[in-house]
């Protein structure tokens, strides 16, 4: 009978581990309409600031005068 009790014991654990894995992969849950819309309207407003500090472009250096261009 410890048999049983010896080979219990990895079979358990085992089946919780897939059990946690299965629960821990489960896609999140969908937002609702207002969730999606403010998620979106800050996506917005974070492309909007973004493009309004863009700083001046960097100018490239000096070329050595034996390169090409």
């Amino acid at each position: 009978m410890t048999w049983a009790l010896w080979l219990a014991v990895p079979v358990g654990v085992t089946l919780l581990a897939a059990l946690w894995t299965w629960v821990r992969a489960r896609p999140r849950r969908l937002p609702d309409t207002a969730e999606s819309m403010r998620a979106h309207t800050a996506y917005l407003d974070a492309l909007g600031a973004s493009t309004h500090t863009r700083t001046a472009p960097r100018e490239s250096p000096p070329h050595h005068p034996d390169e090409l261009d």
